[in-house]
Order: C-alpha cells, then structure tokens, then sequence
C-alpha cells in the first residue's frame, strides 16, 4: 500500500511538472509573439498620439506596411528580443513648412501671397510674405521676409518650393525656414506622455492575449 501510495504522488507531481512546463513555455511564446506584435505596431500607436497634435500625415511618419521604399520625413529602428531591451529610436532632420499643410504650395506667377502652415493642429500661422514689387531685373533686397523659392525638382513625388529667407542683396545668402522634426514631435511635452501611456495599455493588451492563446483560455 505505501508503494502505491508513492506511486500516486509521484503521478500527480510529474503531471504538475508537466503543467507548469507547459505554462512556462506558453509564457515564452506569449512573449515573443508579443514582441512581434510591438515592434510591427508600435510606430503606427505612436504615429496617432503625434498626428493627434500635430499637423503632419501618418504616412510620413510610419513606415510601409507593402515592402515598398517610400519617401519618410525620418527613418524608425527598432531593436531588442525582450520587452525589457525593447527601444524604437527616431532620426529625422528639421522639417520644412512644406509638411505642415503651407500655403501655398507654390508662389502665384506675378502676385502677392502670404505664406502660412499649420504645425499643430488647428493653429495655422503667417510664416512669411511676398509683396511683388520688384522690378524685373533689379536687385535682390537687402532682406526679405519668408518667400518661397526653387529647389530645382525634378521628380513627380519631389518637393519643388520651400520657404527661405534672404539674408543680403548676395544671392545665395539665404536662409532655409525650418519647423520641427520627428524625433522632437515624438519627445516634446505634447505627445511624450501619451505616447508611452500608449505603448504601455497596447503592449498590455497583447501579452494577455497571447497569454491567453497559449494557455488555451
């Protein structure tokens, strides 16, 4: 009988062993399909909190979901195979009005305008102006407000017109007029907090699905 007693327990303990190796191995896998879920989702969870307060599209922001090259106005890496070393680093350089919703996009052929762009939403601002009374031919002012002047584009998708400065009657002493980058968008006190409550509640939410899956729940 106490044979068999032993018997029982020595049972029940390798099916407990088993039970738990089961959960420990389902928690990794939760894990990792976690960290899959993250890094595929995250720069569009924090393209939203960002276009929520300012001004720029979310396709400039995030990254092609297709496989296919697109122009960026700042390039996203991601790096880490645990949550704890999980980091997502922005580069970008200072974006010019053109991102920000300017108008116009390009100076009316022999007319005034007044340039303006909207870098947080809903709070469009004058960033320059034109007046046209210069004679053709003549010289260049000593300074100007923001006008608007030729990149020399020549692709389709490219940017043709962006807002510079002249800073003497020296034509080529001038000055490009720049915003804000991604990386400042993604940092400043207007969207930090809400973009890490953000990556916390989603990265959450799928570590207990996953959690869920692999404990067949």
């Amino acid at each position: 009988m106490p044979q068999n007693s032993i018997s029982a327990q020595l049972s029940n303990l390798q099916q407990l062993v088993a039970d738990l190796e089961a959960i420990e191995n389902g928690g990794k896998k939760a894990i990792s399909n976690t960290i899959k879920d993250v890094k595929a989702r995250a720069p569009g969870w924090i393209a939203q909190e960002v276009t929520a307060v300012y001004n720029i599209k979310k396709s400039e922001i995030t990254p092609s979901g297709s496989g296919k090259p697109k122009k960026m106005a700042g390039s996203i890496q991601i790096t880490g195979e645990t949550i704890e070393e999980l980091a997502i680093t922005y580069k970008g350089r200072l974006l010019t009005p053109v991102h920000f919703g300017m108008t116009p996009k390009a100076p009316p052929r022999g007319k005034s305008y007044t340039l303006k762009a909207s870098v947080l939403k809903g709070q469009k601002k004058v960033i320059g102006r034109y007046l046209n009374t210069r004679t053709p031919g003549g010289p260049f002012s000593q300074r100007s407000h923001n006008i608007l002047m030729g990149t020399g584009n020549t692709k389709g998708d490219g940017t043709s017109w962006i807002p510079f400065q002249r800073m003497s009657k020296t034509r080529t002493d001038i000055k490009k007029l720049t915003t804000v980058s991604v990386p400042q968008m993604i940092t400043s006190d207007r969207t930090n907090e809400a973009i890490m409550l953000r990556l916390n509640t989603e990265t959450s939410k799928r570590l207990e699905h996953h959690m869920k899956r692999a404990l067949g729940l």
